[in-house]
């Protein structure tokens, strides 16, 4: 049975508001104050693994809906690229995408009939660790680079076919920012 750790002040009644520098002069129990230390990373790590659900790392992938062309959201962030649909009827779409990240990241359509995780990696326009976009299929079009936070609408007329997404930023792609879109 776990029982709570406490700070005991030798110099004070009270061992509210116990503090590190407090810890070192002396004002408490050394033993009793470092068992608390070690107590608050392991809370935290616990803590940590019990609220991860990343799809990513369950490998199970979100069921995401079709929908009949429009407007689809895009959400990058580190290391996913999420889209609202991951089908759409062809014709006109407007792309509304969002760098959720804390990174610079970019939005890439892929024309393609390769699945996007099985892209060769190599240097593409002199930086290592990207895939070849005039190799691996046709740039239908891109963001280019979004800073942390930003917005922006890509509008692209899609005809029908497989498509990846990509952030093809170096070693952003081999980092799993990649996906598969139908057009039907």
């Amino acid at each position: 049975m776990a029982h709570p750790v406490q700070a005991v002040r030798h110099s004070s009644p009270s061992a509210n508001g116990a503090s590190l520098s407090e810890a070192m002069n002396g004002g408490l129990d050394m033993k009793i104050f470092a068992g608390k230390w070690v107590l608050i990373p392991a809370f935290l790590l616990l803590g940590g693994v019990a609220c991860s659900s990343s799809s990513a790392a369950s490998g199970t992938r979100k069921s995401v809906p079709s929908t009949a062309g429009g407007t689809i959201g895009i959400g990058l962030n580190q290391w996913s690229i999420t889209p609202t649909a991951a089908r759409v009827s062809a014709g006109p779409v407007t792309f509304n995408v969002d760098n959720e990240g804390d990174i610079t990241h970019e939005f890439v359509v892929l024309r393609t009939d390769t699945p996007a995780a099985a892209f060769t990696i190599g240097s593409f326009e002199n930086e290592p660790d990207r895939i070849n976009e005039d190799t691996v299929g046709t740039n239908i079009g891109e963001t280019g680079d979004l800073e942390a936070g930003a917005l922006n609408a890509l509008k692209i007329n899609l005809a029908p076919g497989h498509y990846a997404f990509v952030c093809n930023l170096s070693g952003h792609y081999h980092a799993g920012m990649h996906t598969d879109f139908t057009v039907s």
